[in-house]
């Protein structure tokens, strides 16, 4: 019975001890966690104070500042433009890969990873601007005078093997998508920079190298909006546009295998296919070697024959659906 006693006073003591240091770490981290949201709130106040220094207002309602998950969010942050500027809402932005101590520092370097997020994004064309511009009439009448849209922008850099990803996506509601991957070589260089430095470090970023490429189009209803303006504008209907556009890219394929050879003709195809039956349009970049900068630059100052062998070399592809 009395061991049985010094057992049960041992787990008592030990979930005491446990339940105290773990009301330490919260408290500690509630200390944190306020102190991130200061220097949050501090920073965001002196971006605005910049901004409308510079004739530009910016508001928000929130910012909150993570430090366990090395997270910034924002709420309703508004860049309001005079009349013949536009309005833009960013209902949430999440910016997450830094350390929060590192918010209120003049200089830094550049996070390993890093990613922004938007979402619930308007964009208000006021009809003081409309009015006397064609070009943005012809956008009002595509879009809307209220686009909604969304971003997204993620980056992560190996130092030891020097491979840097970045992935984004863009999307306006209703219209259409834009999704991109890419991967660059030797970029461990980038980890050494300062991100506000003006230095151009040309020998590292000529070293550098284009490893892969993935571009993603999704019609979401633009393509068919175009459409339907450019019928009411033509008088034409919108299957005859259509044909329109596959006769003159076939045309185009016609010129292009003249004067290059067959190497474009795949991919002039697949875009036929995509006018005729618009959903996805995906092209890619796989070279069998990375492209580094002097494969650009030769493919610059080589005119057509350079700019053939360096779409050779990247092994593009198009491919529609």
């Amino acid at each position: 019975m009395n061991k049985f006693k010094a057992k049960l006073r041992g787990s008592i003591s030990i979930l005491a001890l446990t339940a105290i240091i773990a009301s330490s770490l919260a408290g500690s981290y509630y200390y944190i966690d306020q102190k991130a949201d200061t220097r949050a709130q501090h920073t965001l106040s002196k971006v605005v104070d910049d901004a409308k220094s510079e004739g530009v207002e910016l508001t928000y309602s929130s910012v909150d500042a993570s430090p366990l998950l090395r997270n910034i969010t924002v709420s309703d942050f508004k860049i309001l433009g005079n009349s013949q500027e536009p309005d833009i809402t960013l209902g949430h932005i999440s910016i997450t890969g830094f350390n929060w101590h590192d918010l209120n520092q003049e200089t830094d370097k550049l996070p390993l990873a890093l990613s922004i997020d938007i979402q619930n994004a308007v964009l208000h064309l006021k009809p003081s601007m409309v009015e006397n511009d064609a070009d943005l009439q012809a956008l009002v009448k595509t879009f809307g005078s209220q686009i909604n849209f969304s971003s997204h922008f993620a980056y992560s850099l190996n130092q030891e093997s020097g491979l840097l990803s970045i992935s984004t996506t863009e999307t306006v509601v209703d219209n259409f998508s834009f999704n991109s991957d890419l991967t660059i070589g030797s970029a461990a260089w980038l980890a050494e920079i300062d991100a506000n430095s003006e230095d151009k470090p040309l020998s590292e970023l000529m070293s550098t190298t284009l490893n892969t490429l993935s571009i993603t189009f999704n019609n979401d209803g633009i393509i068919e909006k175009i459409r339907s303006v450019a019928a009411k504008k033509t008088g034409q209907s919108q299957e005859q546009l259509t044909q329109d556009s596959v006769d003159q890219i076939k045309q185009l394929q016609q010129v292009a295998q003249k004067n290059w050879g067959p190497l474009f003709v795949p991919m002039i195809d697949e875009l036929i296919k995509f006018t005729i039956k618009p959903q996805q349009l995906h092209i890619t970049i796989n070279p069998e070697a990375p492209l580094n900068g002097d494969d650009f630059m030769l493919a610059f100052i080589g005119g057509d024959a350079g700019l053939l062998t360096l779409i050779e070399q990247a092994h593009i592809q198009l491919k529609a659906n």
